[in-house]
């Protein structure tokens, strides 16, 4: 098993450095004239979004109005005692102004993987391939540098991948080696190139402690999305004058109640329904915990990192799901389930 380095660290003299570079080459920092700085990535997306509001001053003689513009690159540093480092790179998608000097402008930026999640695509793999080639095949189409790969990678059958956005086409392929290994898989952008890595493989594990570190716990239970059951439906008489047959029926935790979810078999082979019954009930069979922390904020964590919970009620280890780091209130919102 591998060691980890459980770490507790002073987290309150941390500064921030965000700088636009616009098309001339030229630098701005606009922490110098920013009244908010928040950055977060959140489950449902692949790209960090960075939201920033300035005010619409002059800058080398000419109003930031007139030059922060859209696809404008925008990088956000950190220094925690050790350097400076990246924490987000990517480019201006929106920005909002009144046309009054020295009001707001509000900018929505969002990292290369953004691109990913507004563009479709298909695809089609013979067997044989790795969830590894598929996921590089996808990403190099497109031009996304492929830095590591960590995350589970199986022999997929032959895919053939509908249209959808391409971001649900890698996040469908991980889910598929997810489903098969019990690993998960992230997508996330690191300095410019696309990591796909697994969860919980930072080397540091950060401590976040009722007596130290933590200023707010929620901790919820719930079984809103539990399936305890699925029964699978044989193929339906031709002519509709009887109920199809019940192929199977596989049960989960149906102490919770039955709570059932019907699979017919159609054009799929039994193996098929099979296998898709017992996945629905590996990613919906148990009910789901979330706990919600609210802590000074340390930028280095990132979604698919693993930190440490030390509260009276609970002493474990969670996956982020969801993060939201506010450089101006220096505080940070994670959600985190269990490992």
């Amino acid at each position: 098993m591998a060691t980890y380095t459980v770490t507790k660290k002073d987290i309150s003299k941390i500064s921030y450095n965000v700088v636009a570079v616009l098309s001339s080459g030229n630098q701005i920092n606009l922490d110098e004239v920013a009244t908010n700085i928040a950055w977060e990535e959140n489950e449902s997306e692949l790209a960090t979004r960075l939201n920033i509001t300035i005010r619409d001053v002059e800058v080398n003689g000419k109003r930031l109005a007139t030059q922060i513009a859209l696809c404008t690159a925008v990088l956000l540093y950190y220094d925690d005692g050790d350097g400076y480092k990246e924490a987000f790179r990517g480019t201006v998608w929106e920005w909002s102004h009144s046309g009054v000097k020295d009001d707001e402008i509000i900018i929505t930026a969002y990292d290369m993987l953004f691109y990913l999640q507004k563009s479709d695509d298909y695809g089609f793999y013979e067997a044989g391939k790795t969830t590894q080639e598929i996921c590089q095949s996808i990403l190099n189409d497109w031009g996304v540098p492929v830095g590591e790969y960590s995350a589970p990678s199986i022999n997929h059958e032959k895919e053939v991948l509908k249209t959808k956005k391409i971001s649900a086409l890698l996040t469908e392929i991980l889910k598929k080696a997810e489903l098969m290994t019990g690993a998960k898989g992230i997508i996330r952008a690191n300095q410019g190139k696309c990591d796909i890595i697994k969860y919980g493989t930072n080397s540091e594990i950060w401590t976040f402690s009722a007596d130290t570190n933590l200023m707010s716990v929620a901790d919820k239970y719930s079984m809103t999305d539990l399936i305890t059951r699925v029964t699978i439906l044989g193929k339906e008489d031709t002519e509709g004058e009887s109920r199809p047959p019940v192929y199977a029926v596989r049960d989960g935790s149906t102490q919770y109640g039955t709570l059932q979810k019907i699979i017919s078999i159609g054009s799929a082979t039994e193996e098929a329904a099979t296998q898709d019954a017992e996945n629905t009930l590996k990613e919906k069979g148990k009910p789901t915990r979330r706990i919600t922390l609210v802590a000074p904020d340390f930028p280095r964590i990132r979604k698919g990192d693993r930190i440490r919970l030390l509260t009276d009620m609970v002493d474990g280890y969670f996956f982020v799901m969801t993060i939201s780091h506010n450089a101006t209130n220096q505080q940070m919102q994670m959600e985190v389930e269990p490992l």
